[in-house]
């Protein structure tokens, strides 16, 4: 499989770390978390993908918030000590005068970009070509100016159709995520969005990006579909893969009542819509959903999940390692499945 990352306007820092290949080598064993409610932190064994440390400090209300209309970080005094604190916990306490910065993932909010699927006839082979073709085809679709924006796609063969999947962003917002790391001694080698990373969790799929060449597969469509959920407040994204493809990936805010605590009709309401469509689309049945971020509301939701679908409704894996992390058990879930995700990813690189 061959995933292309480029970026117009001439600024090629950014866009060309954004969302790289997360299985180039070497890889960072290091990575961090931007979310809307908190930061998080974790360091990882490079051979054995084991998880060694991890920490998450909760952000005060508008320090941070998701969007690509316009810059995220909102109160940077906070941010920046709150991630401080989380590296220092994780045994990485260094500052923006460190000669030698760690190279680190960092993963954030969904909403930061704009994330696009399509399928095209023909894909230029030639990186320039390829680039101007996406730009073109996402030029009325994105709030903001395509000309200057950060923009990384990812190209795969199957049948006669090539399938497109593209992720954009306003430079300034990408820029202000990896500013605040740097600031902090780190190097974001790749900049990944929350929920993209968390996909790396479905052991049952391969990973998101299974294989390693572009291959002409066969017709996916009418087999079944995976769903993920997953919330990250106030945000709700779900994503519906099929054979391992990405088919569906769309955020909408959900209201959150005491404690986040979320109302199943809601969870049902923002779920119905992707289900529909996909079943419409595609021809395939739901057959499995997981569910991450909703702590004390994931049963209910996912009982109403199987009551209504008939389909087999489980949280998203990977809370058994950071079950020795020594960390609040209502938020290992929500700070650090992206980051698990990661790791899983990178086990089977």
């Amino acid at each position: 499989m061959t995933m292309a990352e480029s970026n117009s306007g001439g600024r090629a820092s950014s866009g060309r770390r954004l969302w790289r290949r997360l299985w180039n080598t070497p890889w960072p064993s290091i990575g961090c978390e931007i979310s809307q409610t908190g930061v998080s932190a974790a360091r990882w064994s490079w051979n054995t993908g084991s998880l060694e440390a991890a920490s998450g400090k909760p952000l005060p209300e508008g320090a941070i918030e998701a969007s690509a209309l316009r810059e995220n970080i909102r109160n940077l005094d906070p941010v920046r000590d709150a991630l401080g604190a989380a590296l220092e916990s994780i045994g990485i306490a260094r500052g923006p005068e460190t000669r030698h910065p760690t190279d680190a993932i960092l993963v954030i909010p969904d909403q930061a970009a704009r994330l696009f699927l399509f399928t095209l006839d023909t894909f230029p082979q030639r990186p320039a070509e390829a680039l101007s073709l996406v730009q073109w085809r996402l030029k009325k679709s994105v709030p903001f100016d395509i000309e200057s924006a950060a923009i990384s796609y990812r190209a795969q063969r199957r049948a006669d159709q090539w399938e497109v999947m593209a992720v954009a962003a306003p430079q300034a917002v990408v820029r202000q995520y990896e500013a605040l790391v740097e600031g902090l001694g780190l190097r974001p080698r790749s900049v990944v969005l929350s929920t993209l990373a968390t996909l790396g969790l479905l052991r049952e799929t391969g990973g998101l990006f299974a294989g390693s060449s572009l291959s002409s597969g066969g017709d996916s469509a009418g087999l079944p579909g995976v769903l993920v959920g997953k919330f990250s407040p106030p945000w709700f994204t779900t994503a519906i893969l099929q054979s391992g493809q990405l088919r569906l990936f769309r955020t909408v805010g959900i209201p959150a009542g005491t404690e986040n605590l979320l109302s199943p009709e809601h969870v049902f309401e923002a779920l119905y819509p992707s289900m529909t469509f996909f079943q419409d689309q595609f021809g395939g049945k739901i057959e499995k959903a997981y569910l991450c971020g909703l702590g004390e509301s994931g049963p209910a939701v996912m009982d109403l999940l199987t009551r209504e679908f008939s389909l087999a409704a489980a949280p998203l894996g990977g809370n058994g390692k950071l079950a020795g992390a020594r960390l609040d058990p209502s938020r290992r879930e929500l700070d650090f499945s992206a980051l698990l995700g990661v790791v899983e990813e990178q086990s089977r690189a």
